[in-house]
């Protein structure tokens, strides 16, 4: 009979167990995993339209209506009022879904107090309607950052190194966001513009020497006497038989890292990296997210670091440049360049910002939080100091702006389908950055129409 009761207990608490692993598992599944579940992209729900719901309206960070719900007899059609202006990063709830209308589709189709909402709808005629998206995006620079990128492709950020948020998000073709369904075929099938790629987040792109900033960190780090290391630059040079030059053979003279970073010499750099070891540069791309990913509320793409132990001499000069067959995005280069900014630490970038109920109750607000830790606070300084010269009297004096200290580096991304892509990453004000921007255009044989964008943005931003 002891023996039987002895079983018993062990049968019961083994049970107990049990039962608490259920609790826990649900309890998490409810509470924590479930946003990201009914959000996921495998999740077939998140291709579901129910057009007698009003979906929540989206918002920019002033209030402008980004997306809304307007009424077609008893159901509803979702409508842009800036066009197309925001098709990638506001995203369309065509065939698919995509950008903010995908990743917060949950909480656009949620009824806030849903049973009142129901009740109120069958017997009174009440709208269901869900839950607002406020985003941080504001409308003028984003129509400043797609008016730039008119007529050619391209991608563009901009957002606040400080906190994270995202100003602007603009990639060049776009398409119409209200009529995605009725133009999906041509959409698909145009594989030359790709016009639904959101190049700002998912371009991916050889970042020519916008690359140098990482190159500069593993320098600094690994090279003591790096203020003592000289290049006399001829424009061109051979690295153990490998030929490099300057963009147009352009001669430096005798210049150090300082001056190679001001008027971007790649012989400098490809000769400082060869001294160091390719393993020391592997190593800062690595810190910076490179091979790896980050959270982010958009489609995104990792950037990618692909030298191997087996790299010679060619591939180690090429990819020290920012050239062989590292790619990255404009959105990645955004944070890098926010390391520089913010004394190296980087914030989670983000779209947006609260949601609120119909009648304005704040329901889940963001906040900022650190990424990481990019670059060492005292080699992000003596970086900021060489992208301030750059602009000042170097490659990057385009983006100049009356009576705001810019720092830039230009980059010029040889592309082997046709004309070189542009790109140019900046912030300012310099000694206390407020802005962040990255920009790339395709095919445009350097950087002069992304300093210009860069200029025209920067004006807009403080002149507000």
């Amino acid at each position: 009979m002891h023996d039987m009761k002895k079983n018993i207990r062990r049968v019961f608490w083994l049970y107990f167990a049990l039962f608490l692993v259920v609790v826990v598992y649900l309890g998490n599944f409810i509470l924590v995993e479930s946003a990201s579940m009914v959000n996921s992209t495998f999740n077939p729900r998140l291709n579901w339209n129910d057009f007698t719901t009003k979906r929540g309206y989206i918002f920019d960070a002033h209030g402008a209506v980004l997306a809304e719900s307007v009424p077609i007899g008893d159901l509803y059609r979702r409508a842009y009022p800036f066009e197309n202006e925001f098709a990638h990063s506001v995203g369309s709830i065509g065939v698919t879904k995509s950008g903010v209308e995908a990743r917060y589709n949950f909480n656009l189709y949620n009824l806030d107090f849903e049973i009142i909402q129901r009740i109120t709808h069958e017997f009174f005629g009440g709208v269901l309607q869900g839950d607002n998206v406020h985003t941080t995006l504001e409308q003028p620079m984003q129509r400043l950052a797609v008016s730039g990128l008119r007529g050619i492709r391209g991608g563009i950020v901009a957002m606040e190194p400080g906190t994270g948020r995202i100003i602007a998000m603009a990639s060049s073709p776009d398409f119409s966001p209200a009529n995605v369904s009725d133009l999906w075929g041509d959409l698909t099938a145009d594989n030359e513009n790709s016009p639904l790629l959101n190049r700002a987040s998912q371009g991916l792109y050889p970042p020519g020497s916008i690359f140098k900033i990482i190159s500069a960190d593993a320098i600094i780090n690994h090279m003591p006497d790096y203020e003592d290391f000289y290049v006399e630059c001829t424009g061109t040079a051979t690295f153990d038989g490998e030929s490099l030059r300057c963009f147009d053979a352009r001669a430096h003279g005798r210049v150090n890292l300082s001056d190679a970073m001001k008027y971007s010499c790649n012989i400098f750099f490809a000769g400082a990296i060869i001294n160091i070891g390719y393993d020391k540069l592997m190593e800062s791309a690595q810190r910076m997210r490179f091979n790896s990913t980050f959270p982010f509320d958009l489609e995104l793409v990792n950037g990618r670091f692909n030298m191997t132990d087996s790299a010679g001499t060619g591939e180690t000069i090429q990819t020290s440049i920012g050239q062989g067959r590292t790619l990255t995005t404009p959105l990645h280069m955004a944070l890098i360049t926010s390391a520089v900014a913010n004394g190296g630490f980087v914030m989670e970038p983000y779209v947006a910002e609260r949601i609120t109920s119909r009648t304005g109750r704040v329901k889940w607000e963001a906040g900022s939080a650190v990424l990481d830790n990019f670059i060492d606070a005292h080699n992000a300084d003596l970086i900021k100091e060489m992208l301030v010269d750059a602009v000042e009297g170097g490659t990057g004096s385009a983006a100049r702006v009356a009576g705001i200290s810019v720092a830039g580096k230009t980059g010029t991304a040889e592309n082997p389908a046709g004309a070189a892509h542009g790109w140019f990453v900046c912030f300012a004000p310099a000694d206390n950055p407020e802005i962040v921007l990255a920009i790339v255009t395709e095919n445009t044989d350097g950087p002069a129409r992304a300093l210009e964008i860069a200029r025209n943005m920067l004006s807009a931003y403080f002149e507000q």
